[in-house]
């Protein structure tokens, strides 16, 4: 079991921010967990920002050691933490949840949870990961032009963040344990794929192509159907799916 120690803080820019600054000062440790009552500049992937009402819903990040040999890869350690959060959500009474490349957690067709991770590098020995997490717990307004959903608004239910988030811990240190069989990980994952074999239109290596994503292939690929009916399996890093 990983060792978790929770430090809850009421406002801070960003969990993930926290985690790399103590990281950079040494005082971090496996199983860090930095939980954030506000995030002021909560963060998503690439530029985007993730909009949270303070103290209604859940975001936090924690950091896993990369002396510790939990996963065999980076994706891993990414389906493992979506695949998580479904679970998480399924226990609470959350149904119809997909997993949208690369980092979002749908139901209903809106978001309603979304994950953020961080590899730290030391030339190319990896010396840790931080794994930043947010859901959307008891917030039941949004910006119109954020397609966003929460747990309260689902269920009708006000939830315990406490709750959830030790919920998560333990389902993901879980997880780690039952996913080292690739295989089960990659087909668990590709059960829950959002839009997985409809016609979408994506990209490899900046051309425009238009197929049916069947899912994850290995660690380094996707397997897309073509136009043609042919099989293609270009590396991951090369596709951007256009939803």
């Amino acid at each position: 079991m990983i060792p978790y120690k929770i430090i809850k803080i009421n406002a801070i820019d960003s969990s993930n921010n926290e985690i790399k600054r103590l990281y950079n000062k040494k005082l971090h440790s496996n199983g860090l967990v930095i939980w954030a009552k506000n995030q002021t500049q909560g963060r998503g992937q690439g530029s985007k920002i993730w909009l949270s009402q303070p103290n209604k819903n859940l975001t936090f990040s924690f950091f896993l050691s990369g002396e510790n040999s939990y996963f065999s890869s980076p994706l891993c350690l990414n389906l493992i933490a979506s695949l998580s959060v479904k679970k998480v959500l399924t226990c609470f009474g959350i149904k119809n949840i997909l997993i949208k490349w690369p980092n979002d957690i749908l139901s209903v067709d809106k978001k309603i949870s979304g994950i953020l991770i961080e590899n730290l590098f030391k030339g190319k020995k990896l010396m840790g990961s931080i794994v930043g997490v947010g859901i959307n717990v008891n917030q039941i307004t949004f910006p119109k032009n954020y397609n966003a959903i929460s747990m309260k608004i689902i269920m009708k239910n006000i939830f315990s963040l406490k709750k959830v988030l030790h919920k998560f811990l333990d389902i993901f240190s879980h997880n780690l344990i039952l996913y080292k069989d690739f295989n089960l990980l990659i087909n668990e994952f590709n059960k829950s794929f959002y839009r997985k074999n409809e016609l979408l239109e994506f990209k490899i290596k900046g051309n425009s192509k238009r197929g049916k994503i069947i899912g994850l292939y290995d660690y380094e690929r996707f397997q897309i159907l073509n136009l043609n009916g042919v099989k293609e399996t270009p590396k991951i890093t090369d596709v951007k799916i256009i939803y």
